[in-house]
Parts: C-alpha cells; structure tokens; sequence
C-alpha cells in the first residue's frame, strides 16, 4: 500500500515531466482548488457534511415501514461472523489502519 508521502513523491515525479506550459498551468489550477487542512485543528473545516447524505423521511413514518421499504433482512451474529471470517485480507491491520488517514 502506498504512503502519503509515495504518493507525493510519484506525483512530484509527474509533474516533472510535463513541459507544456498550458498544462501545468492547468494541473496548477486544480490543485489549487484542492482544499488543503491547515495544522491548525481549529482551524480546519469538516470536509463532508453528513446532512448532505440524508434525506428527510414522512413525518407519519413509522420504523416498521422502514424496514419494510428498505426490504430489511436481519443477520446473526453468527451469520456475520461466519462472513467475515471468509474474508482474507491482504494487507495488515497496520496498513488498513494508515489507509483510513
């Protein structure tokens, strides 16, 4: 898996061997509307708003409706645990840990 500072570095790599003004000046633009989290945490603004993700539900809905709307179907635990163990992972707990950075 790559690191942040990989990925820096094949991007800087990129960039390097573009000649074309116009398009450096066109990756220059894009990166610049790219926003970039200051060090400052209190300064540093929420990049997604989970309320752009909802939508609002009829005020008469109950949760039973819901589930059946949304074709529900419950799963044990056992079910679950049976799934996830089926999954072989990759990378290590480490790796997936960074990728969440």
């Amino acid at each position: 898996m790559l690191s942040t500072n990989d990925i820096k570095m094949d991007i800087i790599s990129l960039l390097s061997q573009i000649n074309d003004l116009n398009e450096l000046k066109r990756v220059y633009e894009e990166i610049k509307k790219i926003e970039i989290a200051t060090p400052n945490v209190s300064d540093v603004k929420p990049k997604l708003d989970f309320r752009n993700a909802t939508t609002e539900i009829g005020k008469s809905v109950s949760y039973k409706e819901l589930l059946e709307e949304q074709n529900y179907q419950p799963i044990s635990y056992e079910t679950f645990r049976k799934l996830a163990d089926e999954i072989e992972w990759d990378e290590s707990l480490e790796e997936l840990l960074e990728a969440l950075d």
